[in-house]
């Protein structure tokens, strides 16, 4: 982990980052929270978590990810859509880690998304995410979320999750 990474999470306000050991997980690890699969996973590592507080995921962005390819040809910049997608994936593996994780027949939505962008993001970035829970009630988790890149916050965030039974969905043409 670079030394840009602790100054980054204490920038990010971790919770106690000095007085616990981190709880980290791999990439490898990450997955077994997540349905997606490549190209649609946008964490690299868990660097700090506890269930029903808070999760701090990195994200290392790259000149040859697909997306930065068409978006811009003349200049990089990492599309935010992407961004917010990064953000749900923490807040999933956060509700996961606060309930359990998804039964074989379930899978999440997003309710709802506000989402402020504040700075672009660009090749060789390596962005902090904290999510933090502020509700689990029922089949519902909503969360916070802020994006740093450095010093600099790029983004905030605030979703809704929801748990949903693939046979409540309806008739689907999988």
């Amino acid at each position: 982990m670079s030394t840009a990474v602790p100054q980054q999470r204490a920038q990010a306000g971790a919770v106690n980052a000095v007085e616990r050991t981190p709880k980290t997980l791999g990439f490898t690890a990450l997955k077994q929270w997540l349905r997606h699969r490549h190209p649609m996973i946008y964490l690299d590592r868990i660097v700090d978590h506890e269930p029903g507080k808070f999760l701090e995921a990195l994200m290392s962005i790259s000149g040859n990810l697909d997306c930065i390819a068409g978006h811009f040809p003349e200049r990089a910049v990492y599309p935010a859509s992407h961004l917010m997608q990064a953000n749900a994936q923490a807040g999933i593996i956060l509700y996961q880690m606060s309930t359990s994780m998804l039964a074989e027949d379930e899978l999440t939505l997003i309710s709802s998304v506000e989402a402020r962008f504040l700075k672009v993001i660009v090749p060789g970035d390596q962005v902090l995410l904290r999510v933090q829970a502020s509700r689990l009630a029922g089949g519902l988790f909503q969360f916070t979320g802020k994006a740093m890149v450095g010093s600099h916050r790029v983004a905030a965030f605030r979703a809704s999750l929801v748990r949903s039974r693939v046979s409540d969905l309806g008739e689907q043409l999988w």
